[in-house]
């Protein structure tokens, strides 16, 4: 019986493989919240929710590369800026629209 090569490692479980990408994993479980919450009548609360994580992926795209995963798409700066931006823009855009009258 041989024995595999020290370097060698079994392949990851789906359950291993989503936990390695716990900052992506993080934000589209927030974003999935916020429209389940949207969906069931709360679209101020939903959308805030939605914004929220988004603006949390920016704050996870400052961690060092290796560490954030699928959450980085291009260079740092961008990521950052774009993932804070839209975040931010949901957020303020959820409480700036007026409460429906009815």
């Amino acid at each position: 019986m041989t024995t595999p090569p020290a370097d060698e490692r079994p392949p990851k479980t789906f359950v291993q493989q989503v936990l390695g990408q716990w900052p992506l994993a993080t934000v589209l479980a927030g974003v999935a919240l916020g429209l389940l919450v949207a969906a069931v009548g709360h679209w101020r609360m939903g959308t805030t929710l939605m914004g929220l994580s988004t603006t949390l992926g920016g704050v996870f795209r400052l961690l060092p590369q290796q560490r954030v995963g699928l959450l980085a798409v291009r260079s740092k700066p961008l990521d950052t800026i774009v993932l804070l931006g839209v975040g931010i823009g949901i957020t303020a855009l959820a409480w700036w629209v007026p409460p429906s009258r009815g």
